[in-house]
């Protein structure tokens, strides 16, 4: 009898050892596939090491597994079902695993099924992504494309929309509610409603001719930093190197008004492309088409000016007007 007893024991323990051994070489493999970012045969690798060893570390698995490939809402969940069960079970990794899913949450989309008051949705069949959804308001869905389908008096209905990261949108259902009737995403604006305003013409136009003229601005103010700079140090050359004379200049001195020369040269150069890149830009602001304004630059209140001031020494341009 004991012998027995014994034996039977001893059979209904062989499954447990067996069960481990198979949980480990499937979480190898499930970290091997990870590793090659394998995402949906790695997430579910994990998910049969949990079914056939559940704890808290083969959670933490499937979870950062999702996390990784971008499932987001189900990453949230198998994190919130290993805090749970560290939770109760009073293991010091909970307050970690609680700190994970406060990192993710802000990136979950949410999508809200709105549904009329005293609608029967249980007769309306909701789903989401093919499974059943048993109630309106917020849901966690991950980044991506999602299917919402439904019934409405024996017609199948579906609507299609995506979700980016941290995004939030609404799907208004159109069922009947409490008295019979059909009610959608609310009432159309009338036909003869005021239609929005168009964007101003010529916006984007205005932005790029502000933006060349700037930039032409600050390439003639490098220019005019370059022939002061160069001027000063050929003079100083002249005076300290070449006896006042250009024809006069020593080794050291060759060499100090040649490399002024090649800054005059540089600033030439700065010069030519800002008074392109300026007159570019008055070009292209002057064509852009406005909202019956005059485009005339000495009457519209938009209008700029572009202007060379010249002084002792010094050169600049000046960009004034108002937008």
């Amino acid at each position: 009898m004991r012998l027995a007893i014994a034996a039977a024991l001893g059979l209904w323990l062989l499954p447990a050892p067996a069960a481990a051994d198979k949980a480990d070489e499937l979480f190898s493999k499930g970290k091997a596939q990870l590793a090659k970012k394998q995402y949906a045969q790695a997430c579910t690798t994990f998910e049969r090491v949990d079914e056939l060893d559940p704890g808290i570390g083969a959670k933490l698995n499937v979870a950062k597994c999702y996390q990784e490939w971008g499932k987001l809402a189900r990453a949230h969940k198998w994190y919130a079902d290993a805090e749970k069960m560290a939770a109760s079970s009073g293991d010091k990794r909970a307050s970690k695993i609680k700190e994970l899913l406060a990192q993710i949450e802000p990136d979950i989309p949410r999508l809200t099924l709105r549904a009329p008051a005293g609608a029967d949705l249980q007769a309306a069949a909701i789903t989401l992504d093919g499974e059943p959804v048993t109630a309106a308001g917020e849901l966690r869905v991950d980044p991506g494309p999602h299917v919402v389908a439904y019934t409405v008096n024996g017609e199948k209905k579906s609507t299609t929309i995506a979700i980016e990261r941290g995004g939030a949108r609404e799907v208004a259902l159109e069922l009947p509610g409490a008295n019979g009737k059909v009610t959608g995403p609310g009432p159309k604006e009338p036909t003869g409603s005021t239609p929005p305003s168009p964007p101003a013409p010529g916006r984007t136009r205005r932005l790029l001719a502000f933006a060349l003229m700037g930039a032409g601005a600050a390439s003639m103010g490098v220019s005019s930093y370059l022939v002061l700079d160069a001027r000063s140090d050929y003079r100083s050359a002249l005076d300290a190197s070449c006896m006042g004379a250009k024809d006069m200049c020593n080794d050291e001195g060759l060499q100090a008004t040649h490399d002024a020369r090649s800054r005059a040269n540089l600033a030439t150069v700065f010069a030519l492309v800002g008074v392109a890149a300026a007159a570019g830009g008055v070009v292209l602001y002057v064509t852009t088409p406005s909202s019956g304004k005059s485009e005339s630059l000495s009457r519209n209140p938009e209008a700029l000016y572009l202007a060379p001031v010249i002084g002792d020494g010094a050169g600049l341009v000046v960009l004034g007007g108002r937008y």
